[in-house]
């Protein structure tokens, strides 16, 4: 007779029990098939589940963080850190293993108490949590220690605004949240981005090295303001890949920044200069402009990023500048619409300000210069084409509601009295 293997005392107590049970009903719901229709309560139910596993691993992260503490586990495991054992036992990447012992760190010893508190909640998620641990600690280690002598206070206070931020914009992404994150620092500092691009645009180069073989290699690093530049003319003259096409994303830009410098060397000295052909859209404020003290709503581009103001007084001379109206209490832009489907390329603009990506509610990543400008308010149920009626939304989502619209309008259809042989006829796509 073979005796069966001894299990782990922890594989036996209560909460492993319950979990290994647990487990087996959801096996048996998430196996079972999907009847038509209940796609979107199907994900949903994922979702949900996802969050509920969030929230374990958190405990148990947090448990393994004070046991830590202790000393016990690092003699008896051999694992001398917490990131370790996760490594080990948790079969996760270095990398990975180290944000999450951060985060865990950091709420046993109480460092991010709001943090910890919205994960509690429920209003922030496990890998939230972990990006907030993370650029809390990079601000703190770079914050200007003449301006913030007190590293705690500095902590609590760039913590806070990050948790805030995504208790306010709850499709808030991990992505958006780092954006937010540079928003914070500038706040918190508002000249330190001027600093930061003095000293990089004081170390600036540019170096072209010719290989053996005949190829060579282009190296360039500078300010923030000149990347600017170099990615509005590259973008300016990338093509997109058409049929037959085989060229890389990075040839196809290789491509253009040499088409750039052709066209740039055949203008040179021309009376005649053409029209501006790159475009680089920034929103900042008059009193960011006017350099005011104590302003601290920072410039942004079009996908979100933070420029500096001495970058943008640098643009502004070869620039068009265009004013917009804005309520102060909400930030809304105050504009007179035009009574046509399409928004004016001035209309876009500013209906898109404060936006960074698509303004779907679950939240996209899509950068708004690559989204539609949608009508809230339908157009063919009345929506005007005026700033306030209009959104950047993404092509699939703005399918998506479409789908949504027509759906509602059906099923409002079907109480009223119809011809047998018609449907309720849709509404025209927008």
């Amino acid at each position: 007779m073979i005796a069966a293997p001894k299990a782990a005392p922890g594989e036996c107590s209560p909460a492993v029990a319950a979990l290994a049970g647990a487990r087996e009903i959801i096996d048996q719901a998430l196996n079972a098939d999907v009847p038509p229709g209940a796609d979107e309560a199907a994900a949903e139910e994922v979702a949900a589940l996802w969050a509920q596993l969030d929230q374990i691993r958190y405990q148990a992260l947090v448990r393994m963080a004070r046991l830590y503490a202790r000393g016990a586990v690092a003699r008896y495991s051999g694992y001398s850190t917490l990131d370790k054992w996760l490594v080990h036992h948790g079969k996760l990447p270095t990398a990975q293993a180290k944000d999450l012992a951060r985060l865990a760190q950091h709420v046993h010893e109480e460092t991010l108490p709001a943090t910890a508190q919205a994960v509690a909640e429920g209003t922030v998620g496990l890998g939230e949590a972990v990006v907030i641990a993370k650029v809390t600690d990079k601000a703190v280690q770079t914050r200007d220690e003449d301006h913030f002598p007190d590293q705690a206070q500095y902590r609590q206070g760039f913590e806070a605004a990050l948790v805030t931020a995504k208790q306010e914009r709850p499709g808030l992404s991990v992505n958006q949240l780092q954006a937010v994150a540079r928003q914070v620092a500038y706040r918190l500092d508002p000249h330190r981005l001027d600093r930061d691009h003095e000293a990089a645009h004081a170390a600036r180069g540019l170096v072209v090295h010719e290989t053996f073989q005949g190829s060579y290699q282009l190296q360039a690093w500078g300010g923030s303001g000149d990347a600017l530049v170099v990615r509005a003319a590259i973008d300016t003259f990338t093509t997109p890949p058409g049929e037959g096409d085989t060229r890389t994303r990075a040839q196809r830009e290789h491509d253009a920044l040499i088409a750039a410098l052709r066209f740039a060397t055949t203008h040179t000295g021309c009376a005649h200069t053409p029209a501006p052909l790159a475009q680089i859209r920034i929103v900042v404020p008059v009193q960011t402009y006017l350099n005011a003290q104590g302003q601290e709503v920072p410039a942004l581009d079009e996908h979100g990023r933070v420029i500096p103001a001495g970058v943008v007084h640098e643009l502004a001379a070869d620039s068009e500048v265009v004013r917009m109206l804005t309520a102060p209490p909400t930030g809304q832009v105050l504009d007179v619409g035009h009574s046509r489907r399409l928004a004016s390329a001035r209309q876009r603009t500013a209906a898109f300000h404060g936006h960074t990506t698509c303004a779907h509610p679950g939240g996209c990543e899509v950068p708004v210069a690559f989204c539609q400008a949608d009508h809230v308010q339908s157009f063919s149920r009345g929506g005007r084409t005026v700033v306030a009626n209009l959104q950047p939304l993404c092509g699939p989502h703005n399918r998506a509601k479409y789908q949504r619209e027509l759906r509602t309008h059906q099923q409002q259809g079907r109480g009223r009295d119809h011809p047998p042989d018609r449907v309720p006829v849709p509404p025209p796509r927008e």
